[in-house]
């Protein structure tokens, strides 16, 4: 970041041309490596020059822009200030205005307006109904009732998102937050059945241990110690909360073995840990240092062993960091159909963004790879669907996306993906989609069309010289098609004086050559 910045100010300082988007863009990248050295008052002068700036092209960054300012006022305290920028971001309708949605809910909750954050995160459900934060605002809203000792309506904002967002990490907390206010409200039966819930559904988490530990509290205020043997006796997740001081100094010891480094020492304690206690109260926590400790030493077998062990209570803390773990070994193992199956359940895991845009790049190259069609095609448009995709990324997603839409004769498709790709030739997708585009073209018997791409490609030309020899080669057929024998043969001989590389561009132009002389 610290040679980022430097550089763009180099940049800064040497331009003449300060009224152009270039000279704007570098404001802005100034702004974001401040941002993500936490120098917040640097990055939001940088953020306030850029939106001086820009003249409004560059919507998606200019929207950016004001949410990253409305950040840095956040975290500097400034909660006004805060909030203008991020009424001005989501003013701009651009993607990212959920976000400007919720924060704006979060700060009015900072300056203690309960009953505002209510009614802007119920504006951000209406607003942006497919949002992943609309998961967090049901789930804050809730706390903004307990705030406002408002139980009854805490409970049902809880069991709102339980009720809709079942598998999602945050209901968890939602489930057990339930059975904590029935706790408090001293509705004990009610809250016995909310915290059974919590252990019955997500059995191994957090939550559940915390239920359980509540439900312990809860029978001895009412005198039902035999109740709560029985019940805990029979509740799923192997949650043992009276486990033999044993138990737990076998595990903390390797803990602090792993925490100095002696990874090999920690792995065989970890080992010895499991064959003591397979069920022990901190077993999915060794499996999940089993996991790690096999990253660092390249075994993928003992990550596959333990990342299943640990997605057999799907719901536990770990989950995520083991199906990314999982699903990257089963990849550089070939094994793409199996990587595919976990991208997918990362994706609906996912509690970040980056997690899920890592989910969904997983998906659409493990679907490439196995030679699914339809399936690619599902996870590049799901992909190019995410607001913050770098062009790299986009660029792949839409060739992956063509070349099946291709292989489905889907032509009208296909080449409006590949017409998008085709407007940069200096990427290697866009240099062999030029050349695809014209070859489509070409196939459809519009040679005059396949004419004027081939010229255009080869009056832009571009960096990959593979591409734009096989376009020559097409420019030939393109002419012998048309009766043009004498120019197809012009191209033909300039491309083999000129392209020396061994590959089959010689092949494809002396098998035209002797059409030609016959």
């Amino acid at each position: 970041m610290t040679e980022a910045a430097r550089n763009f100010r180099e940049y800064l300082q040497l331009t003449e041309q300060t009224n152009n988007e270039m000279y704007a863009l570098a404001n802005y990248n100034l702004g974001y490596t401040a941002f993500h050295q936490k120098d917040y008052a640097q990055a939001r002068n940088w953020f306030l020059k850029y939106i001086q700036l820009e003249k409004g092209e560059n919507r998606t960054a200019l929207a950016d822009a004001y949410n990253r300012i409305g950040d840095c006022f956040l975290n500097e305290r400034n909660f006004d200030e805060a909030k203008h920028y991020y009424a001005q971001a989501e003013s701009m309708n651009a993607s990212s205005g959920d976000y400007s949605f919720y924060q704006l809910a979060l700060v009015s909750g900072l300056q203690k307006d309960y009953s505002g954050k209510i009614t802007l995160l119920n504006r951000l459900a209406g607003k942006y109904p497919t949002s992943p934060y609309v998961i967090n605002a049901l789930y804050e809203k809730g706390r903004s009732y307990v705030l406002m000792n408002n139980n009854n309506q805490a409970i049902a904002s809880f069991k709102e998102l339980l009720s809709r967002y079942p598998e999602s990490p945050i209901s968890r907390k939602a489930a057990a937050e339930i059975g904590l206010l029935y706790y408090q409200d001293g509705n004990y039966d009610q809250a016995i059945d909310a915290y059974k819930l919590v252990i019955n559904k997500y059995p191994g988490s957090d939550e559940a241990r915390l239920a359980m530990l509540d439900l312990k509290s809860l029978y001895v205020d009412m005198n039902r110690i035999d109740e709560f043997a029985a019940l805990a006796a029979s509740m799923p997740g192997n949650i043992r909360f009276d486990a033999s001081e044993q138990d737990s100094l076998t595990y903390i010891a390797a803990e602090k073995i792993y925490g100095r480094g002696r990874i090999e020492e920690a792995k065989n304690s970890f080992n010895k840990y499991l064959q003591t206690f397979p069920e022990g109260s901190f077993s999915l926590n060794a499996h999940y240092y089993l996991c790690l400790i096999g990253k660092e030493q390249k075994n993928y077998d003992m990550i596959l062993l333990h990342s299943g062990k640990l997605l057999e209570y799907p719901d536990n803390p770990f989950s995520e960091e083991a199906l990314i773990m999982r699903a990257e070994v089963q990849f550089n193992l070939q094994q793409f159909a199996d990587a595919l199956a976990s991208y997918k359940m990362l994706k609906e895991k996912a509690t970040t963004a980056d997690r899920r845009l890592l989910a969904e790049t997983g998906m659409l190259r493990c679907a490439h790879l196995i030679k699914d069609d339809a399936e690619t095609i599902h996870a590049a448009t799901a992909l190019l669907a995410e607001a913050k995709l770098t062009p790299e990324l986009a660029n792949e997603a839409l060739y992956y996306r063509a070349k099946s839409y291709m292989n489905q004769k889907a032509d009208k498709k296909a080449l409006a993906d590949l017409q998008t790709l085709a407007k940069d030739t200096r990427n290697l997708y866009g240099a062999e989609a030029k050349y695809l585009v014209a070859q489509q073209y070409y196939t459809a018997g519009e040679y005059a069309a396949a004419e004027k791409e081939l010229l255009d490609y080869i009056e832009r030309s571009t960096p990959h010289a593979y591409w734009l020899a096989r376009s020559f080669v097409l420019l030939s057929d393109v002419y012998m098609a048309m009766d043009k024998k004498l120019d197809a043969r012009q191209y033909l001989l300039s491309l083999q004086q000129n392209y020396h590389a061994n590959d089959d561009i010689e092949g494809m132009i002396e098998s035209r050559l002797e059409k030609l002389n016959k």
